[in-house]
């Protein structure tokens, strides 16, 4: 089962780029971003996933 969650929009120019999920599947945990990452949301110890590292890794520096 796949649900789109929502359509791609590109981000305006000096925007920043949010990364929410624009189609996830079910059953396969497969997550598509909306830059276009495809990972999963699968976890192996109850707490990290590619999703979770996806978007730490893209979150703006606070400062």
């Amino acid at each position: 089962m796949t649900i789109p969650i929502r359509a791609k929009q590109p981000a305006a120019e000096g925007q920043l780029l949010k990364h929410v999920i624009a189609e996830y599947k079910h059953r396969a945990q497969a997550v598509t971003c909306v830059c276009g990452w495809q990972g999963s949301t699968a976890t192996t110890d109850g707490r990290h996933s590619e999703w979770t590292e996806h978007l730490a890794a893209n979150r703006p520096r606070r400062g």
